[in-house]
């Protein structure tokens, strides 16, 4: 009955505080796309654009040297997808929301360490999957992610008592299990899958988070449940939380070389390779990396004690450059402004808030187009809506040096030869850059009426389609005489094309749902 009670009071509490937007349909809707056999990238893209924040800080990951390794800047949400990978994405989503949600100044309840310890959890389950050959290592990944989720709700939910329950375990006379037992009336693996199952986790997930149920999985699937456990467990002693010293290092890292086929080598430099990716990339996911940092200090087992001195050290050292390199920020010169690569995340992340917020496309189309002016070197910047009958382009938001008369000039009707080719281009889909309108051919092949009254130097023009049909054509070009247009102008161009284009699907696939 008092589990009950507990779970009845944790529900209470969630229902108070608005329910978890770590839950909400967004990122339901992640885990579903990723898992999907019919799901495409940009079904993913639309369901991560949904969320602003995430957006960002998915983007932002994307770039690190952890995952982007020699594939250029990656600016869409969609390209991350394709170069991640679907699993990737839905784990990182994941992670990101967990720690951006729980993450509580509540003191006494060392919420941020539990939010650490699950990452780290994760990761290390992962690179030891990766070296057993496991079936599904992103599976792997997200049971050492959700393994202490009864314990992370507990202590949001019920931080009193929670508070209690530690106080009780450092008194070091009670083991942990009967702490829960007595406080809870139940084990936090019992709070977590009942939530964990309540938010439409799979059943393989679900019975990964207790050792009991997990005892009903397949061979290759119980192999998660030991590796949580395993991380978990290790990371208890690592960080010295065993006050009862119920924990034996040997055995534990003995039952993971038996279950994974590894030897203690292989398990240690899996679980180092893990510390170093969650301290590199601790910034870009909100944490301290000096809170990573095992309290290194002898506890009697040689081979503990001396992976705890060098994940210490290395904690250390690393998050002392991190320190090193906030402070010299201040004394760099000051700007006027943003820098670029941050002035194009702004804009990103307020394309992905308008679409939040259900903000029309004529406004979304509007600050697609200042962004490119604003983020490129390009002269001006145009979106021209097609006609109803497809035989004309009108230029409605137009942005750079001499806008109105380029707003003028960009009245294209298919009668016109200056017309035809951009209504060629929206009809085949086709995108059309012309670096430099005196190169090769170009200047005989472009309409002569064109060039005489746009006096491009060079341009680039591509289509919008919504829902399989044509809306319209972004334009921009550099009128300065000798003025081409490079590879990051177009890149630029073509990143805040590409947004607007998800942002538009996006909200004619939710008026059609």
């Amino acid at each position: 009955m008092k589990y009950q009670d507990t779970l009845n009071a944790i529900y209470a509490q969630l229902d108070r505080l608005g329910d978890l937007p770590i839950f909400s349909a967004t990122v339901n809707r992640i885990r579903e796309i990723s898992v999907s056999r019919e799901s495409d990238a940009m079904a993913l893209a639309l369901a991560v654009m949904k969320d602003a924040n995430l957006s960002a800080k998915l983007l932002k990951i994307a770039n690190t040297p952890l995952y982007n390794r020699g594939h250029g800047n990656i600016s869409v949400v969609s390209r991350a997808v394709v170069l991640l990978g679907f699993e990737r994405i839905s784990n990182l989503s994941m992670t990101l929301k967990l720690i951006e949600t729980f993450s509580s100044d509540e003191p006494g309840t060392g919420i941020d360490n539990l939010l650490i310890s699950a990452f780290l959890n994760a990761a290390m389950a992962r690179e030891i999957a990766i070296r057993s050959g496991a079936m599904d290592v992103e599976e792997s990944y997200i049971c050492g992610l959700l393994y202490r989720l009864g314990e992370i709700i507990v202590a949001y939910t019920l931080p009193e008592r929670y508070r209690r329950m530690l106080e009780l375990r450092a008194q070091g006379r009670l083991q942990w299990d009967r702490i829960q037992l007595r406080e809870l009336g139940g084990h936090f693996s019992d709070v977590g899958q009942d939530l964990a199952q309540s938010w439409g986790f799979p059943k393989a997930v679900v019975q990964a988070m207790d050792a009991m149920s997990a005892e009903q999985l397949q061979p290759a699937r119980r192999l998660n449940h030991i590796l949580a456990a395993g991380c978990h467990d290790l990371l208890e002693l690592l960080y010295y939380r065993d006050t009862g010293r119920e924990l034996d290092y040997g055995k534990r890292i003995k039952q993971l070389m038996l279950c994974t086929g590894l030897v203690q080598e292989q398990l240690e430099e899996a679980i180092g390779d893990a510390f170093r990716q969650v301290c590199d990339l601790s910034i870009e996911y909100g944490l301290s990396a000096k809170s990573l940092q095992p309290p290194y200090r002898p506890s009697g087992v040689d081979d503990l004690d001396e992976l705890s001195r060098k994940l210490s050290f290395y904690i250390g050292s690393r998050s002392e450059q991190f320190a090193s390199a906030q402070r010299a920020v201040p004394a760099a010169p000051p700007r006027s402004g943003p820098s670029q690569d941050q002035l194009q995340l702004e804009y990103l992340t307020k394309i992905n808030e308008m679409v939040a917020e259900g903000g029309k496309a004529a406004g979304i189309i509007e600050v697609s187009v200042e962004a490119i002016e604003r983020c490129s070197a390009l002269d001006r910047v145009a979106f021209c809506l097609l006609s109803s009958d497809r035989r004309q382009l009108t230029a409605r938001v137009v942005r750079g040096m001499e806008a109105e008369a380029l707003q003028r000039e960009l009245l294209l009707r298919a009668d016109e030869a200056k017309g035809q080719l951009f209504l060629q281009l929206i009809e085949h889909g086709n995108t059309l850059l012309v670096s430099d309108c005196r190169e090769g051919e170009w200047s005989k092949r472009l309409p002569a009426e064109f060039i005489r009254s746009v006096r491009p130097a060079g341009f680039v023009a591509a289509p919008v389609n919504v829902g399989g049909r044509p809306i319209g054509l972004f334009y921009a070009d550099n009128c300065a005489p000798g003025a081409a247009i490079d590879e990051r102008n177009f890149r630029i161009f073509n990143q805040f094309l590409v947004q607007a284009r998800l942002a538009l699907e996006l909200q004619y696939r939710e008026r059609g749902s």
